[in-house]
């Protein structure tokens, strides 16, 4: 009896001291953060029969979503820029020596001190048309652009974009508007060129102005009083909208000034004046629009829409050439998936004036092969990966043994913050996008980790794993689009401790379907589809294009 006694009182005596234990292992399970282990991603376009490969002047020049192109050539170097919207890193930027094989260089914005996306700001926010120029009398390359939402007009410097180091952004508040573009002049004056509201009153909706400003480069300030130069567009009787996206240039002994017109859907159009004077007056040229593919026939193969927005350089052969954006779209009803993507066509002179396309010529996108892309390697992220808004610092690794280690977050994209998800361009409207979730356990419904198609805040897809309100694991997909859409849907895995495959498949006909496989099993497909109308330009609203990748979110 004593011997129990002392036993019981023993017992009695550690029991604080493991309850503490205890509540110390809960406590420290309770702070582990919840952590997505991903392998094997892969992006890998396919060909639909009966579609050719075509040649390198009708692709696109860089698939996906690189709208805006801008474009300058330095002695055998040729450099471009593209807008980058709310997505972090800001503005890539590509090199090539032959206009025809680009080398990605990074992205001019990868600092935050450069480029601030804070929540809320809209996806089609952030960064529009920048502009790249470099300046002979100083030796420096300029980039300008706009942050909508957040701050307007500034410009960055450096003296070799294949070394990177641009500088801080500085701030131009002189200049309002969208757009803007230096203009190095050959007897070192300097101007600024931007899209702004009219003088008074709009006299109808989409009425806007070009104007110019005296740009001091030698103290990286504006001077003076700003100018218009075009009022509304080419003929302003027509109420013509959304004259943007302008460019000077000074051609054989006149200064022209092309822009964009009709806005960026299929009225888009590229529109050019000239006149004797940089400040004008600039007079239409005989020539309108010098590109454009409105009004054809949207039956045809291979059609691009909305082409605009252009941007031109001389090689070194005295040869003119435009990179300019289009859509390629599949469906006769104008749906993409891609956005705005970058074209290049070489360009003729007729009557003193450059012209981009023939009256009526037609365009063509074909699909083009791509070999197998990746989001990461052992050694981090791929170049053209980015991040939806300025992200959390740390919260993805990769390891030598290939994986990527992705810490999941409470943030959900309807949160309109920087959610856990790292992505790409999707570069084709037939694709097949898989990755291996090696680890991930779910434990509320509002838990999932896997890919992710990402067209905005509101419009996206994820496929992944997840646990249901029975407390079931399953493969999910969870659909969302305008107007509180939703498709969700699921499958309940058999060993949800295997790791789990994870398949998206777009047939490039405007249906994606979804595949699962646990460990080492084939392949399972869910009985349901997704319509990519969900995720297009169209139905969003947006400027941008799809982003591909990988996703995790995990409740509090």
């Amino acid at each position: 009896m004593y011997l129990l006694y002392a036993m019981r009182k023993i017992s009695l005596s550690l029991l604080p001291c493991a309850i503490g234990l205890i509540m110390a292992v809960s406590c420290n399970e309770s702070d582990e953060k919840p952590m997505a282990v991903f392998s094997d991603f892969s992006y890998q376009v396919t060909m639909p029969d009966g579609d050719e490969v075509a040649s390198p002047d009708w692709t696109p020049l860089l698939p996906g979503c690189y709208p805006d192109p801008s474009i300058v050539r330095v002695d055998d170097d040729y450099y471009m820029v593209n807008s980058s919207f709310a997505f972090y890193p800001g503005v890539p930027i590509w090199h090539s020596t032959d206009l025809r094989n680009w080398e990605r260089l990074g992205y001019v914005l990868d600092r935050p001190s450069q480029l601030s996306l804070p929540d809320s700001i809209r996806v089609s926010g952030g960064i529009y048309a920048p502009s790249i120029s470099y300046n002979p009398h100083n030796e420096t390359f300029y980039m300008i652009t706009t942050l909508v939402d957040n701050g307007g007009n500034f410009y960055v410097t450096c003296k070799d974009p294949k070394k990177g180091e641009w500088s801080d952004p500085v701030w131009l508040p002189e200049v309002g508007g969208i757009d803007p573009s230096l203009f190095f002049d050959a007897d070192g004056k300097a101007y600024i060129v931007n899209n702004d509201s009219p003088e008074g009153e709009a006299l109808y909706d989409g009425h806007r102005t070009i104007r110019i400003h005296d740009f001091d480069w030698k103290t990286g300030r504006v001077t003076g009083e700003s100018k218009v130069i075009v009022n509304g567009g080419v003929n302003i009787d027509e109420k013509p909208v959304w004259i943007e996206g302008p460019h000077l240039y000074y051609i054989g002994g006149k200064y022209f000034l092309m822009c964009a017109e009709g806005g960026t859907g299929p009225d888009h159009r590229e529109v050019i004046f000239e006149s004797a004077s940089p400040k004008g007056p600039f007079r239409p040229c005989r020539i309108n629009p010098i590109l454009t593919q409105r009004g054809l026939d949207p039956s045809r193969r291979y059609p691009v829409t909305c082409a605009g927005h252009a941007d031109l350089v001389e090689d070194k052969d005295g040869r003119w050439w435009a990179v300019f954006l289009g859509v390629r779209p599949y469906s006769e009803d104008g749906h993409d998936i891609m956005g705005r993507e970058t074209f290049i066509h070489r360009v003729g002179w007729k009557y003193g004036q450059p012209v981009i396309t023939a009256r009526d010529e037609v365009l063509e996108g074909r699909p083009q092969r791509e070999r197998e892309s990746r989001l990461w390697t052992a050694d981090g992220l791929v170049d053209d990966a980015f991040f939806i808004r300025n992200p959390k610092s740390g919260f993805y690794s990769t390891d030598a043994d290939g994986t990527l280690t992705v810490e999941a977050s409470p943030v959900r994209f309807a949160d309109k913050k920087s959610p856990s998800a790292i992505g790409r361009w999707v570069t084709e409207n037939a694709f097949e996008l898989s990755v291996t979730l090696d680890e991930f356990s779910p434990q509320s419904p509002e838990d999932i980790a896997g890919l992710m198609l990402f067209q905005d805040d509101d419009c996206h897809i994820v496929f992944g794993k997840a646990v249901n309100s029975y407390g079931d694991v399953v493969a999910r997909v969870d659909a969302r689009s305008k107007n509180d859409r939703v498709i969700e849907f699921e499958s309940p895995l058999d060993d949800s401790s295997q790791p789990l495959r994870l398949r998206i498949v777009a047939d490039g006909k405007g249906s994606y379907s979804f595949e699962y496989a646990e460990g080492d099993e084939d392949y399972r497909q869910l009985p349901q589809t997704v319509p990519a109308s969900l995720l297009s330009t169209r139905t969003a609203g947006n400027f941008t294009g799809t982003a591909m990748g990988v996703y995790a979110v995990a409740a509090e």
